[in-house]
């Protein structure tokens, strides 16, 4: 799409238009002729762009590009019209307030927010909220690596003095090369270069290699300094207190301030055992592509996809703990263990690019990861799945407990009738009871269709004769229920796979779990979402939709098991007795989130009309 305007003098200008939001993945951008201005421009959920823009002197014509998946989309409608700098001041702190107050402060301070700075730097904060938008297109990477990773000397001086008043020289890093079945030479000495080339800190680095390794391989490395070590021979070495092992494949490099930035952690995290961060890779001509942007820790996404990477920091103490029950084979193996024996609270993301690949990325091992399972004593098969991905299938226990399918709906028999009948033709979970919970329903095909399904054993109709209120119909529906587990369920949704309760009901009986989700398509084959995530537009959004239903989505994460901000009410599975105790739904605002240790997405298929 391309609307344009000429004519234009140097100031603020204001765009309102209105894209088809069935599009979805939209990017919208401003472009001024005669100028190098390229400015993203935020989108509602909905399509709608409003949106503030100063245009520079010497732009001849404004431009609205917008696309969607690669196609050009074409508005509505859509006008640009001349502001004045006091009415764009307004119109900025306009939506600045609206959005402040409701703004957790750890997000605030991760954005850089506050009142002063709105009052100050309106334009800055106005375009940080902007960014929580649904669609924000993101930055080319070589753009992403110019706006956040250039580093100015005022910021060097800053980091040396917080290494200083952190006391690092406390800290030891002793990097560890794993060198075995290396075939290229150079790898390990572009990997030791990389981190005798690190910033502020020292590092002690060695290789691990082979029992017994030939010596000519050590010369042919030609790395002066570089000590050879077997695992053998670093199980039996003793840990030193406040030492850190950075573990990392010979075919990857360190970024200058990797060490830094992990002594920087280290310090303010003494309680952390296990680092990982960030990562790209290193094309054959040495450019920086693919970036892999990772969640915070999730055992379940880590099972499946060890999406750690290959580059770890281990706390010295906590590594020999490791040591004396796991043989040191790959870093995906090392985090599982990790997390079984230290918790998930010890192992920590550092939100930054840390390192570079040089070639694929690690891949799960389905031996590791059934050791892993075993030593859970989780009873569960690992297989294969999209990809070189790993799927873990739960067992489940000899008596099936029963679950009550809680399904609101008033009218709309479009709607019902698919979704009852989907339930009781496809479902192949033994034990369950579908509740329809009819709230005033005045169509007389609608009531004649639940009176006739009633019929069903495994039917009954429940009548709630007050105004509608979703949280109020589904706690009442919840008192009724026989389940030992209650599935939340739209009207409007369609039963896929006939094992979707069988997926995600052994996955809500594994410890710890609270609450879990499936994802969701929409009539037309595209994935409504996959999990909610916290934050986005203020409030909470849906992950990967739409997309094709075959789209894995960013990291694959579309398809994954993973732990997540939150899941949709249209379609999740929860203990009965936790739903009751929290006091089920609140009016306005829901109380479940907060119960959930772990909130797990699976790839159940559930449709959505």
């Amino acid at each position: 799409m391309m609307a344009t305007r000429n004519g234009l003098v140097a100031g603020w200008y204001l765009i309102d238009g209105q894209l088809p939001a069935e599009e979805g993945d939209l990017a919208v951008w401003v472009l001024a002729e005669g100028t190098e201005l390229r400015v993203p421009l935020p989108v509602t959920l909905k399509g709608r762009i409003y949106e503030l823009v100063s245009i520079p002197a010497g732009a001849r014509r404004l431009s609205v590009v917008a696309e969607a998946a690669g196609r050009d989309v074409d508005p509505l409608q859509l006008t640009v019209r001349r502001v004045t700098s006091a009415g764009a001041r307004l119109l900025m702190w306009d939506r600045i307030a609206g959005v402040l107050p409701k703004m957790p402060p750890a997000q605030r301070r991760v954005l850089g927010l506050s009142w002063p700075a709105a009052l100050l730097e309106p334009k800055r904060s106005y375009r940080q909220v902007g960014k929580l938008r649904a669609y924000f297109p993101a930055p080319c990477y070589e753009e992403w690596i110019q706006r956040f990773e250039e580093v100015t000397p005022r910021q060097r001086r800053q980091l040396r003095a917080r290494l200083k008043r952190g006391n690092a020289a406390g800290l030891r890093f002793r990097v560890l090369i794993d060198g075995r079945g290396l075939e290229d030479p150079a790898a390990v000495r572009r990997a030791v270069e990389s981190v005798r080339e690190q910033w502020d800190l020292q590092a002690s680095v060695r290789l691990l290699i082979e029992d017994p390794v030939p010596p000519r391989a050590m010369a042919e490395i030609g790395v002066s300094g570089l000590e050879a070590i077997t695992a053998s021979e670093l199980v039996r070495e003793p840990a030193d207190a406040g030492s850190w092992t950075l573990f990392m494949p010979a075919s990857t490099i360190l970024a200058p301030w990797a060490l830094a930035w992990f002594a920087c952690e280290a310090l303010r995290r003494p309680a952390v055992a296990l680092m990982y961060s960030d990562h790209d890779h290193l094309s054959a001509d040495g450019e920086r592509q693919d970036p892999k942007f990772k969640p915070d820790f999730s055992l379940e996404l880590a099972r499946s996809s060890a999406y750690l990477g290959s580059v770890l920091a281990l706390r010295e103490d906590k590594l020999r703990e490791v040591l004396g029950s796991l043989d040191l084979g790959t870093a995906y193996g090392l985090a599982l263990e990790f997390a079984r024996l230290c918790g998930d609270e010890v192992i920590h993301h550092v939100p930054a690019i840390l390192w570079h690949q040089v070639g694929a990325d690690a891949v799960p091992d389905k031996a590791s990861l059934e050791q892993h399972l075993r030593r859970c004593s989780v009873a569960a098969e690992a297989l294969p799945d999209r990809g070189t991905h790993l799927r873990v299938r739960y067992s489940l226990p000899a008596v099936s407990p029963m679950v009550s399918i809680l399904v609101p709906t008033r009218d709309m028999l479009h709607f019902l009738k698919p979704c009852v009948e989907s339930l009781l033709a496809r479902t192949t979970w033994p034990n369950y009871e579908i509740l329809i919970v009819d709230n005033q329903s005045t169509c007389a095909e609608t009531l004649a269709f639940m009176d006739a399904v009633g019929a069903d054993d495994r039917v009954r109709v429940l009548r709630y004769d007050r105004p509608f209120n979703f949280s109020a119909i589904n706690n009442y529906a919840a008192e009724q229920a026989r389940g030992d587990i209650l599935c939340l369920l739209n009207n409007d949704t369609e039963v896929l796979t006939p094992e979707w309760l069988e997926e995600m009901v052994s996955r809500l009986l594994q410890p710890g779990i609270g609450v879990v989700g499936a994802r969701l398509y929409f009539t037309d084959g595209r994935v409504q979402h996959a999990g909610d995530v916290l934050g986005p537009g203020g409030c909470a959004s849906h992950l990967h939709g739409p997309i094709a239903a075959d789209d894995p989505g960013y990291m694959d994460r579309a398809m994954l098991a993973q732990d997540l901000s939150a899941v949709t009410a249209a379609c999740f599975v929860t203990p009965r007795e936790l739903y009751r105790s929290l006091g089920g739904w609140r009016k306005r605002r829901c109380r479940l989130p907060s119960m959930m240790s772990i909130t797990a997405c699976v790839c159940g298929r559930v449709g959505i009309g």
